[in-house]
């Protein structure tokens, strides 16, 4: 038996408060939600304050509800919580209490008092950061009205021995209660209370254990106690074993039974033995037959940090009580503070840590360069080493802090398999200083619960979290050459206000360049650098335009994925269109003016926009109609529809007085393959390239061709049942646009016709392992290099790819988060199974430019706004009057391409 069995169970038992009926999904869908809470002492429970807590299986957790103040339930009574957002509960039976966040099919639930202890847990999977013992299986996606509800005992009380699995079955359809459902008839049990002692340094002390009765004694009754062996054992004088019959006298509710522990002065872990009920009287059953009793060692190691944390994971102390002295202060905040090894006593070891946080609960009372002895036990919150309880006493202030870590372009190590901490990227620095002086932002502000500016993740070396090139991380190389991306194991999170280093709210955008320095930390399954002081040196202020390009000779060619916009009518596709549903007439309105926004004051107006993501030729029009209003301009729009089954489709706006059409063409409508997972002939392009001829009007005059294309996106092409069939479609497609390349390069007007291919090629610029999208439509396919062959490029002149004119940290149009699993220092912590989410910022908007092109060329530039800002930033955005209003319209930043062809002047052909 472990003492952490004996931690988890004690509040429980306490209370008497059960999570007792649930269910995470019901027929409405996954917000149809309820949560049943029972309390089964005799005694009226206070809940006010107390909160409901979910878990997702990666074990990030947070606050769904808070039950308002003077709620309470009464003996053997019900409150029920239900969810009432969007397509929330269905259900006959209404809620006591009302949450709007719901909990995810493999998650988990708490329910935890005032304090934030937890009360009662149950997961659904391993990875969620609740559940007791075997968790509960998820019930999936499946909508249908069922429940998790706990089994009754023969007292009539619910069931709860410590153990999801034991303790609930499923209840079809559910059934749950309310405060008016009546409340259950808790019969006569009797339930034994967990119970922990410090061990002392010699001679005994009592450990006393209270029984309880559900309701008072009507006739008098009783039950057999005994003790077990668990890590504590009677054979090595640990405790005196107990073997007794208790006897409830008529009215009774309550007896005490004591356990004699034995002290000594031997430097152990904390040790338990049980506490059995058995043989009850005729008329008592028992309701909670085990508790644990906890054996505190209280005799301290003297050590140093770097012993405390040791070379792994986890400390070699953990549940210890220690003593370590004379280490200083090095920040202090809200409820803690770390304290270092002064630089004198440092042991030089790579593999451990000089620092450690010491926790406190409230504001500590040391300041920064303080010299302190503390006495605490070792504890491991969530993968982060900590000394808790802490008995401090200051030696000395105004001490020198120890120097700091230096974070650059080698530490944390960019190189998986030569990581910076042996098997990890941080831990040997967790709890130490850091300075680092050439930070830079990957990624703004995420949010998460209640904190609207919460972490952003950064790298020290200046070098942003781009993508290159080889198959995903974790993957084998498909082909020798094609490589394995790294999976940038140097980007880490920084929590900018944890320590006051800015102001609560902050918002801090991506591509910030910062000096800063404080200590590494880690949070709930994250590497958490805390800054104690932070200059931001470039803002990297949003929205950022495109420069103004030089005089009015040029053609500016655009490009911006739209981020599926769709009309009001939500029957005109396979597939809903909209991102987020079928938009109601106000929201396509707010999302054309913060389009127009975007394309006016980021962009600044293109003389021609490729679009992509866009359901029809209607609502492109609707756009058109917006920018004309807003700006003073004359734009037309220009889409051919084809087979997304969701409805999306590519298209251009043109400004008419600057820019004559010829033509505008779609290519490829009618042709096909044979999809591999049907054996039947379909469409090849869910979205066929569309191809415009026109001549740049006025001064410096030409003829131009442009092709959009929007090939199949990169989703299922690493692994899965489908991934041949995706990798498949994608060659094929690619194959195809470079054959209707080749074809406009050979024909007359390629002499005096420059040829750009753009769009979202959802696609890198170099391989992703599996095939080179970009590289077979420009002619620069390396077969050694990809899974699938192409024999031979088929374009020839190869085309030039404008994005090789941008710095290489501005290389990105496009922001994802990838889950990279169990690696690069991101380690499972008990229950709570952390996997590595790293931003990657990727080039999936280009412009492929022939040699004529080429000739022209004078710039490219992408337009920030939709990926740098922070979460909230971009939600906060819709409300804006000024050119704000464009922060957060796609998921894609759009790119403006420059040309200027003197001596191609229209009618010298």
């Amino acid at each position: 038996m472990a003492l952490c069995l004996f931690a988890a169970a004690l509040p429980a038992l306490a209370a008497d408060l059960t999570i007792s009926n649930f269910r995470v999904r019901g027929p409405a869908g996954g917000n149809d939600e309820f949560v049943e809470l029972h309390n089964g002492s005799p005694s009226a429970l206070d809940v006010g304050g107390y909160t409901l807590l979910g878990s997702n299986d990666s074990g990030t957790t947070g606050t769904r509800a808070t039950l308002p103040s003077g709620t309470s339930i009464a003996p053997g009574c019900y409150l029920l919580l239900t969810n009432g957002s969007s397509s929330g509960y269905s259900g006959s039976v209404g809620g006591d209490v009302i949450y709007k966040t719901g909990i995810t099919d493999t998650g988990g639930l708490a329910i935890a008092d005032a304090g934030g202890t937890v009360l009662d847990q149950v997961g659904l999977s391993g990875g969620s950061a609740y559940g007791e013992g075997t968790r509960l299986a998820s019930l999936g996606s499946t909508n249908a009205d069922r429940s998790y509800a706990r089994i009754s005992n023969a007292a009539g009380l619910v069931q709860d021995t410590g153990d999801n699995a034991t303790d609930f079955s499923l209840q079809s359809p559910s059934a749950p209660h309310n405060a008016g459902s009546g409340c259950s008839d808790l019969g006569l049990g009797v339930s034994v209370a967990d119970a922990l002692i410090d061990e002392g340094d010699s001679s005994t002390t009592a450990l006393d254990f209270s029984l309880t009765l559900s309701k008072p004694a009507p006739a008098p009754v009783q039950v057999r106690v005994r003790t077990a062996d668990g890590a504590a054992t009677v054979a090595d004088g640990d405790y005196d074993a107990l073997d007794q019959v208790v006897t409830f006298a008529t009215g009774d509710t309550v007896q005490k039974i004591t356990v004699t522990v034995h002290g000594d002065t031997k430097i152990e872990p904390d040790e338990d033995f049980a506490v059995q009920l058995s043989e009850p009287s005729s008329g008592l059953a028992i309701a909670r037959g085990e508790a644990i009793g906890g054996i505190l060692n209280d005799d301290a190691a003297q050590v140093e940090i770097f012993q405390i944390q040791g070379n792994g994971d986890s400390s070699p102390f953990t549940g210890q009580p220690v003593i370590t002295r004379n280490n200083i202060v090095t920040s202090v905040g809200p409820a803690g503070f770390t304290m270092q090894t002064p630089d004198r006593r440092d042991d030089h070891v790579r593999l451990t840590s000089n620092g450690v946080y010491v926790f406190t609960g409230s504001a500590p009372t040391v300041k920064t360069g303080d010299a302190v002895d503390v006495r605490a036990r070792v504890a491991e919150y969530y993968g982060l080493t900590e000394l808790t309880g802490p008995s401090i006493s200051v030696r000395s202030s105004g001490n020198r802090l120890p120097l700091p870590v230096l974070f650059g372009r080698n530490l944390p190590s960019t190189d998986p398999a030569n990581l910076s901490c042996g098997t990890t990227n941080f831990e040997c620095f967790e709890g130490m200083r850091v300075l680092i002086v050439n930070g830079i932002v990957d990624r703004g502000n995420q949010r998460y619960g209640n904190d609207p500016f919460a972490e952003v993740f950064v790298s020290a070396g200046g070098s942003r979290s781009l993508r290159s090139q080889g198959v995903t991380f974790g993957l084998p190389a498909s082909d020798l050459h094609s490589g394995v991306w790294d999976g940038n194991p140097e980007v880490f999170e920084m929590d900018a206000d944890a320590l006051g280093a800015v102001p609560t709210g902050t918002g801090i955008n991506g591509g910030a360049r910062f000096i800063a320095e404080g200590v590494m930390s880690y949070s709930f399954g994250d590497y958490d650098f805390q800054p104690t002081k932070l200059h931001i040196l470039d803002a990297n202020t949003m929205p950022r335009p495109v420069h103004d390009w030089r005089g009015p000779d040029g053609l500016r060619v655009g490009n911006l994925n739209m981020l599926r916009l769709c009309d009001t009518d939500g029957d005109n596709s396979t597939y809903e269109c909209g991102d987020q549903g079928t938009p109601t007439t106000d929201e396509l309105q707010l999302k054309l003016q913060r389009l127009s926004a975007y394309i006016g004051g980021v962009l600044k107006l293109p003389d021609v926009l490729g679009a992509e993501e866009v359901e029809n030729l209607s609502v492109l029009e609707l756009l058109a109609a917006q920018l004309n209003g807003d700006y003073g301009v004359h734009y037309s729009a220009h889409l051919v529809d084809g087979h997304d089954p969701s409805g999306i489709d590519v298209g251009f706006l043109v400004q008419d007085d600057r820019v004559q059409i010829a033509s505008v063409s779609q290519l490829g409508y009618d042709a096909t393959w044979v999809d591999p997972g049907t054996g039947q002939s379909t469409y090849l392009h869910d979205r066929p390239p569309l191809l415009l001829e026109g001549t740049r009007l006025g001064k410096g005059s030409f003829s131009f061709r442009l092709m959009v294309v929007h090939p199949k996106s990169l989703i299922g092409v690493d692994g899965g049942a489908d991934a041949t069939r995706n990798r498949l479609k994608r060659f094929n497609g690619a194959v195809d646009i470079a054959q209707r390349v080749q074809a406009l390069q050979t024909d007359a007007k390629s002499a005096f016709e420059p040829l750009v291919v753009l769009g979202d090629f959802n696609a890198y610029p170099f391989t992703d392992g599996w095939t080179d999208v970009v590289g077979a439509i420009a002619g620069t396919y390396d077969d050694s290099a990809n899974l699938l062959d192409l024999g031979g490029n088929i374009v020839k002149p190869a085309l030039w790819n404008a994005v090789q004119s941008v710095a290489p940290n501005d290389r990105y149009s496009f922001l994802f988060t990838q889950q990279l699993g169990q690696i690069q220092g991101y380690q499972s912590t008990g229950s709570f199974d952390s996997g590595r989410d790293v931003p990657v910022a990727q080039v999936l908007d280009q412009a492929l430019l022939d040699r004529l092109a080429q000739r022209c060329f004078r710039g490219f530039e992408y337009g920030r706004g939709n990926l740098d800002a922070p979460d909230q930033v971009q939600d906060d955005a819709a409300a804006a009057t000024d050119l704000r209003k464009a922060i957060g319209v796609s998921d894609h930043d759009g790119f403006v391409l420059d040309l200027a062809c003197p001596g191609l002047a229209h009618g010298h052909h």
